[in-house]
């Protein structure tokens, strides 16, 4: 062994987690600046973000088999039924305390209703305009999931565990990872410091299933949801980008602290709120379920050992 081999390859002869994290980023630019290019021919935003979520999913494939010798599986897409009835739950809390947060402005007067997005005039089809924008949606919740949770929650528990302690390493690994999804929205429209200390939290709030259970499948459901009942069903903005074809329409009115005004719910009071009581929720059910809370062996577990999802 060299003198500078122990920097670059741990002792089960793979590549060391910051150096896979790293690569798989550098993977992910290298695919996505020809798909972007490809379909920069037939312009769109939707599709440049779906070109990019199939850029993340094939560098972590890549990234897998190259240095993390590992399957798909391994990053929380063990897609059985279970799987999918997880994502199905996720959906239906995250529609539940979205429509929560909608109601609670509708009674405090801080959102007025002004019709629906098939009386809005456009020469585009209403159908097929609100079909992408779910479609977008859809990739987004699972891309950025199988990113900042799958792979890179994987990977910093997995760089952070001494042998012992795996549970510090997740809380580590959790705080690491929901900082670089804050940060990934940075860039956002009418970004708040409030509007990125509540996606911070949320990015806490959808790491909670997938380091108890070892799957995604809660977590896309959740992402999924918040995302597509709040943008393309109530017509909220999502993060600061507006959807202006949702089928309901409303115009928020009421203080920007509580509506988080053009950034949308993350913005606000009450999006924390929304936040806190989806993690609330989903503690309930991993504990209705039987789950320990604590980071699950599955996220140190050696890519040569049997894998349960437990």
């Amino acid at each position: 062994m060299t003198t500078f081999q122990p920097i670059f390859v741990s002792q089960d002869g793979r590549i060391r987690a910051g150096w896979r994290l790293l690569m798989q980023l550098v993977l992910t630019v290298l695919i996505y600046i020809p798909l972007s290019l490809a379909v920069s021919q037939f312009g769109g935003q939707n599709l440049q973000i779906i070109a990019f979520g199939a850029a993340v999913t094939l560098a972590v494939w890549l990234a897998g088999i190259a240095f993390d010798k590992r399957p798909m599986r391994d990053f929380g897409l063990r897609m059985d039924s279970r799987w999918w009835r997880d994502c199905l739950i996720g959906f239906l809390l995250a529609t539940l305390v979205m429509s929560l947060i909608v109601l609670v402005q509708w009674v405090m007067g801080w959102i007025e209703f002004t019709g629906f997005g098939w009386n809005r005039a456009s020469q585009r089809n209403f159908v097929a305009v609100l079909g992408g924008y779910v479609l977008t949606m859809a990739a987004v919740g699972f891309y950025e999931e199988l990113w900042s949770r799958g792979y890179q929650l994987r990977n910093l528990t997995e760089g952070f565990y001494n042998g012992t302690n795996r549970n510090l390493a997740g809380l580590i690994a959790i705080v690491i990872s929901s900082l670089a999804f804050g940060f990934l929205h940075i860039g956002n429209p009418n970004i708040t410091l409030l509007g990125i200390i509540v996606i911070i939290l949320a990015g806490a709030m959808l790491a909670l299933p997938f380091v108890v259970t070892g799957q995604l499948g809660l977590s896309v459901g959740l992402h999924f949801a918040w995302n597509v009942i709040q943008g393309a069903f109530y017509g909220l903005p999502v993060s600061g980008i507006r959807f202006r074809q949702s089928v309901l329409q409303f115009e928020v009115t009421g203080p920007e602290m509580w509506t988080g005004g053009r950034f949308g719910p993350e913005g606000g009071i009450l999006g924390v709120t929304g936040v806190l009581l989806l993690m609330l929720l989903t503690l309930a059910l991993l504990r209705y379920r039987g789950h320990r809370i604590t980071i699950s062996e599955e996220l140190v577990r050696p890519p040569s050992s049997p894998t349960t999802y437990d």
